[in-house]
């Protein structure tokens, strides 16, 4: 008999903690929006709405399994049942590919942010060394316990977005919250650009299925799992949309454009006269990063350890730590992964020299 992870330890609030982390609202309200910016002007809200809107629908759909079955690797589980272990083993292979590359997109991010802050204080620190902080802890947090893990990722992405939130507050209340007519204005906008915005959008939107890679782990996965599906979705979907309105109003008639600013938020927050709530935006940016990563070490190390399960992977994968109950070496392996890969290209200079690190 295979051993098991801890069983029924996740409630809702839990799984829907882990979808947020993954979708990450502070990666794109600090990084995605001046993108958007560039494809959709100043109907980038709408990008965003609609954009909600489409993959609710795509939701829905996934739900009709996550409704009729649960355990551990996602979206892999359910191919497999459905077209079998070819079509499943393909579906497993780019699920651990895009939770490995968003998991370096979040270490970096925590890279970047936490450069910012030693900086202010003049420390400097290897991007190296930062890469292993951050990705040590995560696989600390989550050799523990998915449970610490999946709170961590909620107070975490919770602090930052309260920390934009308040922004975004203090920018409406500069502009005395009157309505930006340059955003309402349908006339303007065109398909390909609402388009392209809708395919930033739905990159943002990535992540709000990866509770279903915890089936095993859930209570009532059968009804809880659905439910943080579609409430990520939209408590996110609703975010961006407000986040994106506030900054395309709060740049206006500023020397650069909203698609030319690498800090959109440290840029609203100086020009609004809270410059001293940049270092804290910064600050929420950095724990938000780490939180994604944890979620991506999470999310990739079930679907490598289901997939071991059925030998894609080496057996050892799907082994469960005896005190801990979780998939420790699958962890172990997501962890070296995420911190190679960004070491290697951060040393060969591909890729992330746009990031300034």
């Amino acid at each position: 008999m295979n051993p098991s992870l801890k069983p029924k330890v996740l409630n809702f609030v839990e799984l829907w903690a882990q979808n947020i982390a993954m979708i990450s609202p502070t990666m794109t309200a600090a990084l995605i929006v001046p993108l958007m910016f560039s494809n959709s002007g100043n109907m980038s809200w709408l990008s965003y709405a609609v954009a909600t809107v489409m993959l609710l629908f795509v939701a829905y759909n996934l739900n009709q399994f996550a409704r009729r079955g649960a355990g551990t690797g996602s979206m892999y589980s359910y191919t497999c049942s459905g077209l079998g272990a070819g079509a499943g083993s393909m579906c497993g292979w780019c699920l651990v590919w895009a939770y490995l590359f968003i998991g370096i997109a979040g270490t970096t991010g925590f890279t970047i942010f936490a450069d910012t802050l030693l900086q202010m204080v003049h420390i400097h620190a290897p991007p190296v060394l930062l890469f292993a902080v951050c990705v040590g802890g995560c696989f600390y947090v989550a050799y523990q316990d998915i449970k610490i893990s999946t709170i961590v990722s909620l107070v975490l992405e919770g602090i930052s977005v309260l920390f934009i939130l308040i922004l975004a507050f203090i920018v409406l209340g500069k502009t005395q919250f009157a309505p930006d007519p340059a955003q309402f204005d349908f006339k303007s906008v065109t398909h390909s650009s609402l388009g392209l915005g809708i395919v930033v959008a739905i990159f943002s939107l990535v992540g709000f299925e990866s509770s279903t890679a915890f089936g095993d782990e859930a209570k009532d996965p059968l009804k809880t799992i659905p439910r943080s599906i579609i409430w990520s979705l939209i408590a996110t979907g609703l975010f961006f949309v407000f986040i994106t309105y506030v900054e395309v109003l709060g740049t206006h008639g500023y020397s650069q454009t909203l698609d030319q600013l690498g800090a959109p938020l440290n840029t609203l927050a100086e020009r609004y006269g809270v410059s001293a709530f940049a270092p804290v935006v910064s600050a929420g940016a950095m724990l938000s990063f780490f939180a994604l990563a944890l979620a991506c070490i999470n999310s990739g190390a079930r679907v490598m350890f289901a997939m071991g399960r059925h030998d894609f992977f080496p057996k050892s994968t799907s082994s469960v730590h005896k005190v801990h109950e979780t998939p420790h070496v699958a962890l172990a392996v997501m962890s070296v992964l995420v911190f190679g890969v960004a070491t290697v290209c951060k040393m060969k200079h591909f890729g992330l020299e746009v990031l300034d690190i």
